[in-house]
């Protein structure tokens, strides 16, 4: 039998819509035919989901140490031996303990080599704070633990947008953007679009940070100070970066059609829009990791959880999109190894390639 990836799929906050994601998505037969999934959960959870939601039982392979993953089948990797109390729609410092030792051992087990790429559901960063101080969401957390330098990329088919600032307090923004961080965004922007959606020359917008892109300097110079430089040092370094674009009509303009993906300077400026145009089906994908990791375009939904109503077109997309990745990833690196960016983490982390034909 062809062997398949091993994608991780944490549980998010168990008091919110994951684990019905979760249930719905593995349900399909489809899944088993394209990934084997290894679920970081409690097996509890999914008993009590399963009863609360009237969802048909699943048979998942319980794993409490690594030799017991079988391929094929869908795995459910403990990561708690403590008694929960689930209360779906309520948040609680218990799921975000949770969540994160769901997250640590998934990322334990990609260091390790048993699963080679991620999915992650949606988590509350405050119940996850309340017990790891400073915890600010998995695409900081997952730069850390893996010593990548990423960049936070929200696509759907038709568009994708990254930002200079990305979960930075508004007041903060101005002071954070500066000419060699927007050049770097552009640099990580272009590389993960060749690399890891196979577009041989990417064409990027870059918007302004001002109203009307500063209007010449009537409302702020950041433009013509920082925006407009770091464009053409891009430029000079091989990059089709084009702008600044005011960005209150770009993302309603025929032009956006033109490019392939949108440097905005903060997270709100592109990711209302983002949101507004792709919502049912968005996701967020990390790039700049030595694996795969996508998830969710959308929060715990506490106002819905437990209801079984819950869409799951984004977590269906973002578990598909990985093996587009994973395969793009595969065909620029000649079929070895990708661990990207960074060649000394060959040392570091050994992350097999299964043979995907």
């Amino acid at each position: 039998m062809t062997e398949k990836l091993r994608v991780g799929i944490t549980v998010g906050d168990f008091n919110g819509i994951g684990p019905e994601l979760i249930l719905k998505t593995v349900s399909h037969e489809t899944v088993l035919n394209y990934c084997t999934p290894v679920i970081y959960a409690s097996p509890y959870i999914f008993k009590f989901y399963t009863q609360h939601l009237e969802h048909r039982a699943l048979d998942f392979n319980v794993v409490r140490k690594a030799d017991d993953l079988k391929d094929n089948v869908i795995n459910l990797r403990n990561c708690t031996k403590e008694r929960l109390e689930i209360t779906p729609g309520e948040p609680s410092a218990q799921a975000g303990k949770v969540a994160l030792e769901a997250l640590d051992l998934a990322i334990e087990d990609i260091k390790n080599g048993l699963i080679q790429n991620l999915l992650t559901a949606p988590i509350d960063k405050s119940t996850v704070a309340e017990n790891l101080e400073n915890f600010s969401g998995h695409t900081g957390y997952l730069a850390e633990k893996l010593e990548s330098e990423v960049l936070m990329i929200l696509m759907n088919e038709g568009l994708k947008v990254a930002m200079v600032t990305g979960h930075t307090a508004l007041e903060e923004v101005s002071a954070g953007i500066t000419q060699e961080k927007i050049v770097h965004s552009l640099k990580k922007l272009n590389e993960s679009l060749i690399t890891d959606f196979g577009i041989r020359k990417p064409k990027i917008a870059v918007l302004g940070l001002n109203p009307h892109s500063g209007d010449r300097g009537l409302m702020g110079n950041q433009e013509g100070e920082l925006i407009s430089p770091a464009i053409t040092e891009a430029q000079e370094a091989g990059i089709l970066a084009v702008g600044p674009y005011a960005p209150d009509g770009f993302f309603g303009s025929a032009v956006r059609k033109e490019f392939d993906a949108v440097l905005g300077m903060y997270h709100d400026q592109v990711l209302i829009p983002f949101k507004q145009l792709a919502f049912s089906d968005g996701i967020n994908y990390t790039a700049g990791l030595p694996m795969v990791r996508t998830s969710p375009d959308h929060g715990t939904a506490y106002d819905i959880a437990g209801k079984g109503v819950a869409d799951i077109s984004s977590f269906v997309n973002a578990l598909f999109e990985i093996n587009k990745i994973h395969r793009n990833r595969l065909e620029y690196y000649g079929g070895r190894e990708f661990l990207p960016f960074r060649e000394h983490r060959r040392e570091k982390f050994s992350i097999g390639v299964p043979d995907l034909n």
